[in-house]
């Protein structure tokens, strides 16, 4: 029998018109390659389409003649969907051949007639649509053909058909076939959906007559066909408002069987899900799915067959997860708390809640097959929803009386507990692990897992079970959730035992004897034996397994092996921690170490060797205690080590690898901790240098300055050294400083120096050159190693000391420009000199030889450079200053002045001159087609007249037009031109005469005049009177009594 707990293949599989071809014969290879073109190629403009090949124009399912009587038992027939979408056609396509200028015509369009009028009679009272494809070998007609016009029409009448109903398809050119094809695949889909929605529109019609009660069922019949006809229209916001209608009709409906409303229920929540997924409106569809499920999650009935109603909602939610996962491939974003992996949980969920009450009857069940009780066979019932023993369940006549009802429950029963849940569980379970992953909830991930194992291990698949539960116990190893920890370890003892894994056992076994795990004393204490009995070849005593996994074990414990237990990883009743006495010991002294073991087992455990291993292999055979160590719980054991280091590995460190123990029997187990915490290392140090090692040099280090630094060696050792070499580095991350030989311009940042041999208290000197290209602070490392033969033995010693040296610039500049006045400046003119300032100053407590300055001027000033023949000293108490005069040739910008050279060194230093250049300002010059001077006395009389003369020349090869505006301002009396515009011609100048008066004594400012350019506006007065006087010094006025 069917259960209906699922869907039927026709609702999940995409929903197409069907439309039939007739008349092509396979055989006949024209005809194969139209039946191809239409198959393979079946999607068109309006929509893809399903084709059916009609050979036999009998073979369409009749209709029945409907009467408005209300169902007796069922409300949707069991092969509706199958026979609307794959039996009966919308639109049947009848292909002849046959071309418009045919001899025979006459009798090709009688037999056309009859072959179409066959297809009317096989498709009985059916509105299917039909229509002629003429297929036609020759080419078609340029214009407007006559002959073909008439025949057309002739045709049409002979066949009944409307003209639009006739079609030509060209086959003279085969590779123009497949374009003639789907052109008319769009008329034929036209047809089809025409004909579903006549078939809408007739059940509507009948529907509106069903008005009383009792035809509540034949009112839902109505509403799922004609929701369906929709569907298949592509009509989906109509059919999805008629699936809403037609599921609100079911949960209205009365009737006796609650199950068949259940049934169709679940079709139609799932037709309207699949639509609201489809039309962009997820949250509607995951609404619709939980009102569903909270509608009918309750409901059993009856109460014997309550395992296929956990079936039916695993079902629901798979289904469901299914178009969830669907809309996310199709672009739809899901949420963490909201996405697919929940409902295939579920769905797994109310599997094993199944399995759980198929367990309740199983006994029941055995006991009634013992008695002899066999199991029927059960019919297929005709609706949907419908249970054996119920009225109609066959298409024929059979009534309620030939089928028991206990029966019927007996052998579905019976028929259940053949399921293998399993295969049903894991692959839900699978699907879930498989969004979890995808939305990141790591622990929802790893129960998914565990209960994966669970179900491999009830199917009897212990080896992916064991692997499985491999994969979540580090997880929950780190989280130390001991409880979890302790739940998986016994899955995984129990699989190891099963498929005879003994390595694993063992290493499972030191977890669950642990102190964290929450098993029972007596439990952990039967492990431990069974740990102790594998040492004697013993089988562990176990529930689980039969004969079969005692041989198993048995062989596999035959002769002497060793089980290496990787002890790192796991969280095991033994502990295990290194220590060396000091962080380093020197080359010529032992090396001291301990190890501490701390057992939390139940019962004493006895080790009988024990080897520490390092990351340098040689030491491994000098750290092995071979003596009987009893452990008790919470009795720490503690040993001592002592070795002596090799004598090349000076400046090595040396790092505990690893720890053994051994567990002694016919077979041995080696329990090995890697990675032993804390980290247990130390350093392996050349013995202390007594030779010493003294720098002599002049503080601060100067920039630039080549600084010969003295390093003397001293052998302060009782015996001669060899192999001396003294090795110094400047450590600098901005390269502040380099260093080279004595008579080598190669400078670097590390320097050797190599000595064979130095007897007792001898002492020899070097040398090395630093400079310093910039001020910073950097270090000066020195490192003096040589070897030494003590008790037959050489040893290498080494000392190491660090510098700190700063660099200071040898003396700072400050360069300033000014006018012929010293008027400060910031702008030069072509006309006027310019006047640069040179101050030296030193921040340093060394005297600096000064021995020459240098300038090195841009070509576009005049300079002329003076012989400096005199050197000078410069401490941090004074100050230099040396001053150069320019004169710009062209206007320019942004024009730099040049460099100076200052040629300098240390006034007690042995060494050559250094010679330190920076630049000169960058400035802008600027061409001035006038010059003004003005000639005043140098001081003047309060109330006294002063006679000003001032000079204005025409220096550019143009007339220059000027306006002169004189503003003698609150400090004088004013006489002269107040106000004059005059011309000046090239080289030519105009000199103007002023009186002023003072009125007040003091140093007073000279009034301004304002000049323009009328020819050059742009030119601003203060860029013109920058060489007049700006000041005065006026004397009060001395009267002399009479």
């Amino acid at each position: 029998m069917k259960v209906d707990v699922g869907l039927p293949d026709e609702l999940l599989s995409p929903l197409y018109p069907n439309i039939g071809l007739a008349g092509l014969n396979l055989k006949n290879p024209l005809h194969s390659s139209i039946w191809d073109a239409f198959s393979t190629n079946m999607h068109s403009d309006n929509g893809p389409g399903r084709y059916m090949l009609v050979k036999d124009y009998n073979m369409f399912p009749k209709r029945n003649e409907g009467t408005n009587k209300p169902p007796p038992a069922g409300i949707l027939q069991r092969g509706w969907f199958n026979k609307h979408l794959n039996l009966i056609p919308a639109a049947v396509i009848l292909f002849y051949e046959l071309d418009w200028n045919d001899s025979h015509w006459a009798e090709k369009q009688l037999d056309c007639g009859l072959q179409l009028n066959y297809l009317r009679s096989g498709l009985g009272n059916r509105a299917t649509k039909l229509a002629v494809v003429l297929i036609q070998k020759n080419s078609l007609p340029a214009g407007e053909d006559a002959l073909a016009v008439e025949r057309a029409t002739s045709l049409c009448n002979a066949c009944e058909l409307m003209s639009n109903s006739l079609f030509v398809l060209p086959v003279l050119h085969a590779d123009h076939l497949v374009g003639y094809v789907i052109r008319l695949q769009n008329v034929f889909i036209d047809q089809a959906v025409m004909y579903y929605l006549n078939e809408t529109k007739r059940i509507k019609n009948n529907k509106d007559t069903l008005n009383r009660p009792n035809y509540q069922l034949l009112q839902a019949r109505h509403l799922i066909k004609v929701s369906f006809f929709h569907e298949i229209r592509k009509d989906i916001p109509t059919a999805l408002k008629h699936y809403n209608m037609t599921y609100s009709q079911l949960l209205e409906t009365k009737v006796s069987n609650k199950h068949q409303i259940k049934i169709l229920c679940g079709f139609i929540n799932f037709k309207i899900c699949q639509l609201s997924f489809r039309t962009g409106a997820p949250l509607d569809a995951i609404a619709q799915f939980d009102r569903h499920i909270k509608q009918f999650k309750e409901h059993t009935e009856p109460p014997e067959l309550q395992f296929q109603h956990r079936q039916w909602l695993s079902h629901q939610f798979q289904f469901f997860g299914d178009l969830f996962n669907d809309a996310i491939s199709a672009g739809l974003t899901a949420l963490q708390t909201k996405h697919p992996g929940f409902y295939y949980l579920q769905a797994a969920q109310y599997t094993i809640q199944r399995r759980q009450l198929s367990d309740l009857f199983k006994s029941e069940v055995a006991a009634l097959v013992a008695e002899g009780k066999q199991v029927i066979q059960l019919p297929v019932t005709k609706y949907f929803g419908q249970f054996p023993w119920e009225l109609e369940h066959y298409n024929g006549a059979m009534t309620n009386g030939n089928l028991d009802a206990d029966d019927c429950l007996f052998t579905i029963q019976q028929l259940e507990l053949d399921i293998d849940y399993s295969r049903i569980i894991i692959p839900l379970l699978n699907k879930a692990v498989g969004q979890f992953k995808q939305y990141k909830p790591t622990r929802m991930k790893r129960h998914l897992m565990l209960e994966m194992g669970n179900e491999y291990y009830l199917a009897g698949d212990y080896e992916k079970a064991f692997s499985i539960a491999m994969c979540v116990l580090g997880e929950y190893r780190r989280e130390r959730w001991w409880s979890l920890l302790t739940s998986v370890l016994d899955l995984c003892l129990k699989c190891a035992y099963l498929v005879g894994n003994v390595l694993d056992y063992v290493a499972i076994c030191c977890e669950l004897i642990g102190i964290n795990m929450l098993k029972h004393v007596d439990d952990k204490a039967d492990l431990q034996n069974n740990l102790l009995g594998i040492l004697e070849g013993k089988v562990p005593d176990m529930r689980e397994g039969d004969e079969s996994t005692r041989q198993l074990w048995s062989k596999t414990l035959a002769g002497r092996q060793e089980y290496v237990v990787e002890m790192t990883k796991l969280s095991s009743f033994l502990s295990c921690s290194a220590s060396f006495a000091t962080n380093s010991f020197q080359v010529d002294e032992m090396i001291h170490f301990k190890v501490q073991f701390i057992s939390t087992a139940v019962l004493p455990m006895s080790f009988s060797k024990v080897v520490v291993c390092f990351d340098n292999k040689k030491y491994d055979e000098l750290a092995i205690r071979e003596e009987v160590i009893e452990l008790s719980a919470d009795a720490p054991v503690t040993l001592s080590f002592e070795m002596e280091p090799f004598s090349n590995d000076a400046a090595c460190v040396l790092k505990i690898f690893s720890i053994k123990l051994y567990i002694a029997g016919e077979n041995s187990i080696v329990l090995q901790f890697g990675d032993v915490f804390p980290v247990a290392k130390c350093k392996i140090v050349p013995r202390v240098a007594r030779a010493t090692t003294s720098l002599a040099f002049k503080s601060p280090v100067l920039v630039g300055e080549f600084q010969q630094l003295t390093v003397n060696l001293s052998n302060n050792e009782d015996c001669r050294i060899s192999n001396v070499m003294f090795c110094v580095q400047v450590k600098s991350a901005t390269y502040a400083a380099e260093i080279c030989k004595p008579n080598n311009n190669s400078f670097e940042n590390k320097l050797d120096f190599r000595l064979d041999c130095l007897d007792p208290q001898e002492s020899s000197d070097t040398s090395f050159i630093i400079r310093c290209n910039s001020e910073a602070k950097f270090d000066l490392s020195y490192v003096l190693s040589y070897s030494i033969a003590l008790n037959n033995k050489t040893y290498l010693c080494e000392s190491r000391n660090d510098l700190v040296l700063s660099s200071v610039a040898p003396f700072h500049s400050s360069i300033s420009l000014m006018s012929s006045r010293c008027d400060p400046m910031e702008t030069l003119l072509t006309c006027d000199r310019c006047l640069i300032f040179n101050e030296l100053s030193a921040s340093h407590d060394s005297c600096i030889e000064i021995k020459d300055i240098k300038y090195d001027i841009n070509p576009e000033f005049i300079f002329d450079e003076a012989p400096n023949e005199k050197q000078f000293s410069l401490t941090k108490h004074n100050v230099l200053t040396d001053c150069i005069t320019i004169q710009p040739k062209s206007p320019s910008k942004n024009t730099n002045i040049g460099s100076v050279s200052v040629t300098w060194r240390r006034n007690d230093s042995v060494q050559t001159f250094t010679t330190t250049s920076w630049p000169l300002p960058i400035v802008s010059v600027n061409s001035l087609p006038v010059f003004l001077t003005n000639t005043l006395p140098s001081f003047g009389t309060l109330f006294d007249p002063i006679s000003i003369r001032l000079c204005v020349v025409n220096i550019s090869n143009y007339v220059q037009e000027i306006d002169i505006v004189a503003e003698p301002g609150d400090l004088f009396m004013f006489a002269g031109h107040k106000h004059l515009r005059c011309k000046i011609l090239p080289n030519d100048k105009v000199y103007l005469q002023y009186q002023l008066v003072p009125l007040k004594s003091g140093l007073l400012s000279m009034p301004q005049p304002v000049i323009k350019l009328l020819r050059h506006p742009d030119i601003e007065t203060s860029a013109l009177t920058n060489k007049l006087t700006k000041s005065i010094y006026v004397k009060p006025k001395v009267f002399v009594a009479k």
